[in-house]
Formats: C-alpha cells, structure tokens, sequence
C-alpha cells in the first residue's frame, strides 16, 4: 500500500555521489546479488562499477564499449578472488547473464545522467539514503557477505532518525508469527520494553502480530521513563526521557513507499516520531513480493547481536529470521509454550533442537543480552528534515541543511491547541459529536477522563489497562483504530506521547 503523506512529507539532504551510484545499481537488481557484490568489489566503488556497466551497454558502438566490456570480465574476477574465490568458465557466463539484466534495467530509469537521479531516488527527498561509507551505517551487516553466495545491501533507504541505526552496538530483534497468540504477542512487547529500557535498539519487521508487539513494546518504554521522570530531574535524561530509551527499527521487503499493513500506519508514525526508524535494501516503488520477505529476514538477523523468537509455527518466517541467526553466529533465544498448540511448535522445535536458548521468564532477558547502556546517538546528522509545502511541491527551498533561506527550519503544521475549541467544524456541540460515536470509541473517551483523575499518565497501555477493568476483551488493535479515529474527528491529540482530550470535547 502507498506509504501515507505523513511520512512522506519531510525533506533529507540528497546523498553523495557514491550512496547514489549504489542505489543506482540497486535498482539494476531484483534483490541481494552476489555477482554485484563482487563486482564492486573488484571495481573499488559503486561508482566505478556504474560507469563500466553503463559504457558497456549493448547500445554502445566503438572502441569505448568492447574496452568497457573486457574491463568488467576483469574487474568480475579480481572481485571474486578479493572474495576468496576463483573465476570459473560457468562463472563468467553467470556474470555475463546479470550483466545483461543490469542493461535492460538501466533502459527503464528516466535517464542515464544518473548524477542527477537524487530526486528520483529519495522521492524529492522523503527518504534518505546511506552507503557502508556513511558514519551511520551499521557494520555488522557485512557480515553477511562473509559468504560468497550472500550479499551485504549496497545502501539503504530510510525514514527517521539515522543514528538510531548505531546508537546500539548489540541490537536486539524481537520477531515472530503475524498470527501470534494474546501470550506471543504480550512476550514479545514485555521482552521489547525491557530492553528498550535498558537502552537496546529493538528491530523487527513492522508486520502485524509480534513485530507490532514489539514495536509498540520499545514506544511503551519511553512513555513509561517520560511518566516516572515527572517530578524528578536528578538524571540527565529526565529532561529529554526519550533519550535514554533504545530506539525501534522496522526492516521492509519492500521500497518503503510500498509500507504496510495498513494497520501499522499509525505505528510507523510513532516510530519515527519517537526517534526510530523505517528502512528497507530496495528503492522507492519496489513491491514487497512474499519471496522478498526472505531476503528481509537476513538483514533483521545481521543487525541484530541477538534475536528472540516470541512464538511461531513450524512453518513461520520468524523461524528463516532464526535461521539466518545461527548461520550469522548470532545468538538466538525462543520462548517456549503449551506444545497442544501449533502456534508454539517453531520455537519449541528449534529449543528441542539445540539451534535456540529458552526463555525462561521476561524477566530473564535482562541477563541473556548485553548490559544496560544510554542510546549512542551524537550530534543530528542534519537538523530536522523540513515538511513540504501543502501542494506537495516541497514547501520552500533548502539551504541543505533542513532550512529555509532565512535559516530557520520549515515545520509542519501545528496540532490543534488545546486553546483552539471549537472543534465540531460543522456546528455541533462537543456532546452531540459524542452520541455519534461508536460504542468503543465513547469507552476510550471515558477511560481518557478517568485517567485524568487518577492523575495517572494518559497513554495507549494505560487506557488498555482502564479498558479491560470494564471489558476483559478490550485489545490493542481496537484501541490504536480508536485513538487514530478520535485524532482524526479532532477529538484528541498525542503530546510527548500521552494521549490528550483538545479543548471542546465534553468533560475537559
């Protein structure tokens, strides 16, 4: 599904001409390739390997070309033998084949003056995008080229905070089946929380079921240190609660204005919002086909020093993230369940077969992975991104550093103020915009207002908490559509992440 404006809206610095040549060569491929792997490797650069593939085009007449050619055969093997490997006569004609896919695609990009490309490839700069050159790239994904028939990405396309990307030396993922459980998915958000809060980088795949788990689970942690640092400003981190707290990065199979489900749009929204981040290998407009799910899952096992399947089937994905784990060298940890149901089966085959440590409480995780630490973030690579104009033309223009020509920095438009009333636009009074709405909806309200006077810090786990005093039943999913409905109708707001009535609806 088309990614909603709000996260297309910002505006990233382009990137450099190497960053743009890698990307230039990803759109070349059809997913991880471990010929253009080597054949960058043996040219020295992205750029250097775009340059011999594109004068080597078919197209191409004269001495240039044939020399283009016979210099990539070249540049081919010297890749392969930096890899470790030798050059084979099946080889050269596997080569030979990519390389004449490469040409068809660079036939379909709008133009071969890739330089000027920048716009094409960041969406006039919604995206941002990084090479293994960039002092935000996290390194461990090279490990995957640690075998000559994987492939490291050549860049990465991103929407957030950058730095989330390093600022854990040991990332922790938290992955599992999309059909988990009430106990699968309650494990993966504890286990998330956790370690968000003792500082670790949470990724997953921002699928439904255990990978919204847990990214809800790294938000929840910094909702909970804002409330407990109320009133208390002996920590340096108190003054910024956020900061303190392990950040969230959802990994895509697809170009990342392709994101989804649907369901997990207001989710990518707080990720970002919070400091995460959104990522994916592939370029803009890549559709996230089921085979590339599986190419996602060895980049969530590179990042990671450590993944923790909450539940899974015999057959879930979550255990190919597993998988390419234990072949990374990658500790990997399963939680065990009731083995009458098929929802558990994965884990407790690959606990019973050695290849996962078992959890056994939430509490444990804490021992199993790396110590406590405060998010390595630094200094803002640029200053905050600026919104684009309401005709989607990008607002005013930028200096290059996320401003406008006057140096102060764009903003989005602010969210209507509790000053502001007035919030039925068509005349009707705040209580009668109420009677309208569903059942669920009014319950959210009320559990709001009774927060409120407990004094009690108003956000999504809290409500659900509220809820279910009254509805057992009461589940995240419904909470998170009624909140973004009540947002939508003008009837709260979210600020610092806690849930607030706007001025006008009824009991404020």
């Amino acid at each position: 599904m088309e990614t909603p404006h709000s996260l297309m809206t910002r505006r990233y610095p382009p990137p450099d001409r190497e960053t743009l040549a890698r990307a230039t060569l990803t759109y070349c491929l059809d997913g991880a390739d471990a010929i253009m792997y080597a054949t960058i490797k043996g040219a020295g650069s992205g750029t250097e390997a775009l340059k011999l593939i594109i004068g080597s085009r078919p197209g191409n007449a004269g001495a240039a070309a044939t020399t283009a050619r016979k210099e990539l055969d070249h540049v081919f093997a010297v890749g392969l033998a930096r890899w470790g490997s030798r050059i084979t006569p099946q080889g050269t004609r596997a080569f030979r084949k990519a390389l004449a896919g490469w040409h068809a695609r660079l036939d379909t990009l709008p133009t071969l003056d890739w330089e000027h490309l920048d716009g094409w490839f960041t969406m006039d700069g919604a995206q941002w995008i990084i090479g293994p050159a960039s002092p935000y790239w996290p390194h461990q994904l090279q490990d995957l080229s640690t075998r000559r028939d994987w492939a490291s990405p050549l860049c990465l396309w991103g929407v957030g905070d950058v730095r989330a990307l390093v600022s854990c030396a040991k990332p922790i993922a938290v992955v599992g089946s999309r059909g988990a459980t009430d106990y699968g998915r309650a494990v993966a958000r504890e286990v998330a929380m956790r370690c968000a809060a003792a500082g670790h980088l949470i990724v997953s795949g921002g699928a439904l079921g255990t990978d919204a788990a847990a990214h809800w689970g790294a938000l929840a942690a910094a909702d909970e240190r804002a409330w407990r640092s109320r009133g208390d400003m002996t920590d340096p981190d108190d003054a910024d609660p956020a900061r303190g707290v392990g950040r969230t990065v959802a990994v895509f199979a697809g170009g990342l204005n392709h994101i989804g489900p649907s369901t997990n749009l207001l989710l990518f929204e707080r990720m970002v919002e919070q400091g995460g981040v959104l990522i994916s290998e592939l370029c803009p407009g890549t559709i996230p086909e089921a085979r590339r799910f599986l190419l996602r899952n060895r980049i969530i096992a590179a990042l990671a020093s450590t993944v923790v399947v909450a539940q899974a089937r015999l057959r879930s994905g979550a255990l190919s993230t597993a998988n390419w784990a234990n072949d990374l060298n990658r500790e990997v940890i399963a939680v065990p369940g009731l083995i009458t149901m098929p929802h558990n089966a994965g884990c407790n085959r690959i606990i019973a077969d050695h290849q996962a440590m078992l959890l056994a409480s939430v509490e444990e995780i804490d021992e199993l992975v790396h110590p406590a630490h405060r998010p390595e973030l630094g200094e803002e690579p640029w200053k905050k991104p600026e919104a684009a104009g309401d005709d989607g033309t990008g607002g005013d223009s930028m200096d290059g550093d996320g401003t406008d020509g006057d140096g102060k920095a764009d903003r989005a438009p602010e969210p209507a103020s509790d000053a502001g009333g007035g919030v039925a636009a068509d005349g009707d009074s705040a209580t009668e915009r109420e009677d309208a709405l569903a059942a669920s909806q009014r319950a959210v309200l009320t559990a709001i207002r009774s927060c409120r006077r407990r004094r009690t810090p108003v956000t999504p786990d809290v409500l659900l908490a509220r809820l279910r005093e009254d509805d057992p039943d009461a589940a995240m999913p419904r909470l998170l559509a009624d909140l973004g409905e009540l947002e939508a109708l003008g009837l709260i707001r979210r600020e610092q992440g806690e849930v607030r009535l706007v001025r006008g609806t009824a009991g404020t």
